[in-house]
């Protein structure tokens, strides 16, 4: 009788565990979409980063996309398609085209500051199949660019960053080179219209037609940065003006240029803006979307439509830090210590540690 008095206390204790495990078990976690968007010159390392983070944060369903740096920002503010985070190849493009946009129905506009984060140059790069590989150098590149069957692949200045710099560049070239004929004959006569660039006041202006159509198969345009890489690795195109980043990530050999060119040095922007590129485009005309020569840095940014600011927080914070951080330096793409902000203030308080007073101007 003892016996069996255990074993239906234990079998009881059994069941009313069981049921209290069912009835008041904790809710599994809800997943939350994050969505990024971002420089198709950081899909590389952000796809990596990307890794890390969703090891770290496994509830965090998160996106990214690549597009060209005007367009990253074109989607919140003109495109009604909000993202979390913005991430771009061109910080100034985010006070110029978030700060005076209210958003609809709110009284606010799109955002009210920036992180600059990290920098860039630009390169001519090619592979071991390109036309004229045995010959080409920094001293010769655009004579051999201007050769007939020599094709060049640049990315579209009316959506990106890193095609605006390329007209700015080769701008520069002729400056810094003394030779006249670079822009026109390397690029401006093979569109129709033309891209040309005229002499106004202590300034060359590269004008940008409302439509660019290559004659011919010479130069291939190209949405972004990362719809370049597969011409160029497939023999499609012979040379393509990347940032040194995304040359060095892929492998490709490449030429580099004078740090008059190159845009990567803030002690000469006093010779960057020289060139600058006016958009021949109504909607460019009415937000003053002119490109002056500058240093290339990054930029980011949260805009006030995000669907998930707090999410889009932690991963930027994933960024400027700890792994996010080492794999952009692993990656050949350095993130600034601290990195820099215009408003210290206006910038989620999780990231102030990780930044510093705007010092560039």
């Amino acid at each position: 009788m003892k016996k069996t008095t255990i074993a239906l206390f234990f079998l009881g204790a059994v069941v009313l565990a069981s049921s209290y495990i069912y009835f008041f078990r904790p809710e599994p976690e809800e997943t939350r979409v994050l969505k990024v968007y971002c420089a198709g010159s950081l899909l590389y390392p952000l796809e990596r980063v990307s890794e890390e983070f969703s090891n770290e944060y496994p509830n965090i369903d998160l996106h990214i996309e690549g597009h060209g740096s005007i367009q990253v920002i074109r989607h919140p503010v003109e495109l009604n398609d909000p993202a979390d985070l913005l991430l771009v190849a061109d910080y100034s493009l985010i006070p110029l085209m978030m700060y005076d946009t209210p958003v609809p129905d709110k009284d606010v506009n799109f955002s009210d500051w920036y992180i600059r984060f990290a920098g860039n140059e630009m390169v001519l790069a090619y592979t071991d199949r390109s036309l004229y590989v045995d010959t080409i150098n920094e001293s010769n590149w655009f004579d051999i660019l201007e050769i007939d069957d020599v094709k060049l692949g640049i990315s579209n200045p009316i959506i990106d960053a890193l095609g605006y710099r390329a007209l700015i560049l080769l701008q520069l070239s002729e400056f810094y080179y003394n030779e006249s004929r670079i822009f026109e004959e390397v690029l401006g006569t093979w569109f129709e219209p033309e891209f040309e660039s005229v002499d106004i006041g202590e300034r060359t202006i590269i004008f940008v037609p409302e439509e660019e159509r290559p004659i011919g198969e010479k130069i291939s345009i190209r949405a972004s940065s990362v719809q370049l890489i597969p011409l160029l690795q497939s023999g499609a195109i012979d040379y393509a003006f990347l940032y040194k980043s995304n040359a060095e990530q892929q492998d490709f050999p490449y030429i580099e240029l004078p740090d008059e060119v190159n845009l990567g040095n803030n002690d000469y922007d006093y010779f960057y803006e020289q060139a600058q590129v006016r958009f021949q485009h109504a909607r460019f005309q009415t937000i003053g979307l002119d490109r002056l020569g500058r240093t290339i840095y990054y930029g980011m940014t949260i805009s006030e439509t995000a669907q998930n600011p707090n999410d889009a927080v932690l991963f930027a914070e994933f960024i400027l830090s700890g792994e996010g951080k080492r794999i952009f330096t692993e990656l050949h793409h350095p993130v600034y210590e601290p990195s820099y902000t215009d408003n210290l203030n206006g910038v989620p308080q999780e990231l102030r540690p990780y930044l510093t007073d705007e010092i560039y101007k």
